[in-house]
């Protein structure tokens, strides 16, 4: 019997357009470095999980920023990583999972997120778009370990106190959100908002997709 819905953030619940790495502008000129880089620091920190291992996954802000350093050539400071993760907070605007799904969702499952980033950014968005009473709790990669790996989902299911047949993981990533799923024995639902997320050479069993997340209220 399915009791927890596991929703992914950016790009599920929120949209996260290539728009909103103009922010990184203002952390970066706030600290003197040139803005225009805010493009390749914002395609540096995409990549910095390409590092990540199953033993080694949790997500270091120090760490990261000598990831950027290292693959753009530059020596920013570690300061520059709270400035960044300051601005992201207001990448909240481009809602895609309406409010009244939540709500319907949330009278029927205990509802969680599941998210690749920091918890320090990504609590407070989900503050500020008012969906905080909705969702049990946040986890995030620097907490628990990032998607899709094992040992970081085994802890999210640990701290719910629940096994894996009694959760949909829910996001747009078939190499993150429905692997992790497949990983642990997991079903999951892949929201395909452009209709390529589906399209991908891995090989993946136990997930449906969903165009529009409005539908999760008649298929759950």
């Amino acid at each position: 019997m399915i009791k927890n819905l596991i929703f992914d953030l950016d790009d599920t619940i929120i949209k996260d357009e290539k728009s909103d790495a103009l922010v990184y502008k203002e952390a970066l000129k706030k600290l003197g470095y040139d803005e225009e880089d805010y493009w390749q620091v914002y395609c540096a920190i995409d990549r910095y999980e390409e590092i990540f291992t199953e033993e080694k996954n949790l997500y270091d802000k120090k760490e990261l920023i000598d990831f950027i350093n290292k693959v753009l050539d530059r020596n920013y400071s570690y300061e520059l990583m709270d400035e960044l993760l300051r601005v992201a907070e207001y990448w909240t605007e481009n809602l895609v999972l309406s409010e009244e799904t939540v709500k319907k969702l949330s009278e029927k499952y205990n509802l969680y997120i599941y998210t690749n980033y920091f918890q320090s950014s990504q609590k407070k968005r989900i503050e500020k778009i008012g969906y905080d009473k909705y969702f049990k709790e946040i986890f995030t990669a620097d907490i628990y370990g990032s998607k899709p790996f094992k040992s970081s989902f085994r802890k999210v299911l640990n701290k719910i106190d629940t096994l894996p047949d009694e959760c949909i993981m829910i996001g747009d990533s078939k190499t993150k959100d429905v692997l992790a799923a497949n990983n642990i024995g997991m079903k999951s639902i892949l929201y395909d908002y452009n209709g390529k997320r589906d399209v991908n050479d891995i090989q993946l069993e136990n997930y449906i997709v969903v165009n529009d997340l409005d539908e999760l209220v008649n298929i759950l």
